[in-house]
């Protein structure tokens, strides 16, 4: 097991300027079970803000735009891009650092990692949880970016791991209707109309403002230009201060809790699955009891 003493050597390297040392934590975080992991929690809370969206929306470029006017403000900031894998191979082609180069000149303080889907549901990585706390715990950062594979609009996992979500949308995607459909629009905490100088954009943002009830939640930007990008950061510093200052964040966080371990608990119970042998006409509820009981001994030997 990955122990926070091994995390914690890691991260006082980090300390000094070394960006190696915590790039190989979050290798071996990356590359480990979430039950081999042992991130502990920090004490100095960070904004963990997820961008999540359809795809074509233009979130790359806004998570780039998003560092420069976080970092030009005297913000520390840490990106995690993740790219889709490939059903066959397993590879990504992990570009969204590639893309983000641009904004990222001059800025040397901004730790970026691309993460691999690696199949994971809900348009994260199956190990972002715990490199974001392991961002967290470095101390290094005031704010980490997790820009997600485009999403559908049931690919909802961002919220367990983000304390604000960001939904990218883009003029002409959908009618009324489909913008108000249930999914991400249930946990988005604010709406960001990209691309905004579009035909479009102002009745895109209406039916957004009407769908989550409020006008300050949504943002019109043109990230080519970094046109709104600075507002929409004033806005995500306002949401950051009034969970620390109202307790939300500590309650939120502490919600949260359950689903981490119910994860882990299913990750480890499939890979039990996975090492037994199962008789495809054996009735099903003894099948999930061979898988269940599997599971126990591993666990406790």
């Amino acid at each position: 097991m990955f122990e926070s003493d091994e995390i914690d050597a890691l991260v006082e390297k980090a300390r000094t300027g070394m960006w190696a040392p915590l790039a190989r934590a979050v290798t071996v975080v990356e590359n480990s079970p979430p039950w081999e992991v042992s991130v502990p929690r920090a004490s100095r809370p960070c904004h963990i803000v997820g961008i999540t969206g359809p795809p074509g929306a233009g979130k790359s470029t806004l998570t780039g735009r998003l560092i420069e006017s976080f970092v030009d403000v005297g913000e520390r900031v840490a990106v995690l891009a993740i790219d889709p894998s490939s059903p066959l191979s397993g590879g990504a082609v992990l570009g969204d650092r590639i893309r983000m180069e641009t904004h990222l000149a001059g800025r040397p303080g901004v730790f970026v990692r691309s993460l691999a889907s690696r199949g994971s549901h809900g348009a994260v990585a199956g190990a972002t949880r715990n490199i974001a706390r392991l961002l967290e715990l470095s101390g290094l950062f005031d704010v980490v970016l997790i820009e997600t594979v485009g999403a559908g609009q049931t690919e909802v996992a961002i919220v367990e791991v983000a304390d604000t979500v960001l939904l990218v949308t883009v003029p002409g995607l959908g009618d009324a209707v489909q913008t108000i459909k249930a999914g991400l629009m249930e946990i988005a905490d604010s709406f960001v109309v990209n691309m905004a100088d579009r035909p479009g954009a102002a009745e895109t943002a209406r039916h957004l403002r009407l769908a989550a009830g409020r006008a300050d939640a949504v943002y019109k930007t043109v990230a080519v230009d970094g046109t709104g990008v600075d507002e929409l950061r004033t806005g995500l510093q306002k949401r950051w201060q009034a969970l620390l200052d109202g307790g939300r964040l500590a309650a939120e966080r502490a919600e949260k809790w359950g689903s981490d371990a119910a994860l882990v608990a299913e990750a480890w119970v499939g890979d039990c699955a996975a090492s037994i042998a199962l008789d495809p006409h054996e009735p099903m509820q003894n099948a999930v009891e061979r898988i269940l009981k599997e599971a126990v001994r591993r666990w406790t030997s």
